[in-house]
């Protein structure tokens, strides 16, 4: 499944709704099979057809969130003149949209002992296709605002990958402010831009 480009049914989307909307008022650990399918006036089996488990459901919600942070991401690059001011930039808004995200305070408050990770199991120990679905759309954004940059594309490749799993890292277990988490990361793009630029 490809960020950016997810397509969801109507019903997929009314039950997405739903359990979001569950998280809400009562937490994760509340939401069933039964009580989405319930809200949403289908059959429990609908509800299986659509997502399998309910870590299926989770990684679902975690996917069609990961759109609205790379929307942020986008709009934020494409405001910036350089490459290092643009990295920075969408960094920050991306940790700012996950100060205010439901699903990312709920994966911030689990416990490693809880029985109900689901989130944080999706963006930490089984966080592959988010990585892949960030890199690429982060990828095409510094190759469509920033051309050319002194990075092969096997090193722009990994730059963007630490760059997405940094920020990862930092929506999840925070440890200091936004702002300057983004420039951290920011900082370390420019040393790797300025060793590139010194081969040439």
């Amino acid at each position: 499944m490809t960020a950016g480009v997810q397509h969801t049914g109507p019903v997929r989307g009314r039950l997405l709704d739903a359990a979001q909307d569950t998280i809400e008022a009562t937490g994760w650990s509340t939401v069933t099979m039964s009580r989405i399918a319930e809200k949403v006036g289908v059959s429990r089996q609908t509800v299986y057809n659509e997502f399998g488990t309910k870590h299926g459901l989770a990684e679902h919600l975690a996917l069609r969130e990961l759109d609205r942070f790379l929307g942020v991401v986008r709009d934020r690059m494409s405001g910036q003149s350089g490459l290092v001011e643009g990295i920075r930039a969408a960094c920050e808004g991306a940790l700012e949209l996950g100060e205010r995200s439901l699903l990312v305070r709920t994966i911030v408050g689990s416990l490693p002992d809880e029985h109900d990770t689901d989130f944080l199991k999706i963006l930490t120990t089984e966080s592959g296709e988010i990585v892949e679905s960030a890199v690429m759309v982060v990828k095409q954004c510094v190759v469509e605002f920033y051309p050319p940059t002194p990075l092969t594309d096997a090193e722009l490749e990994v730059a963007v990958e630490v760059v997405v799993r940094l920020v990862l890292s930092a929506l999840t277990r925070p440890s200091k402010p936004s702002a300057e988490a983004a420039a951290d990361i920011a900082w370390m793009v420019g040393l790797a831009l300025a060793g590139a630029e010194a081969r040439t």
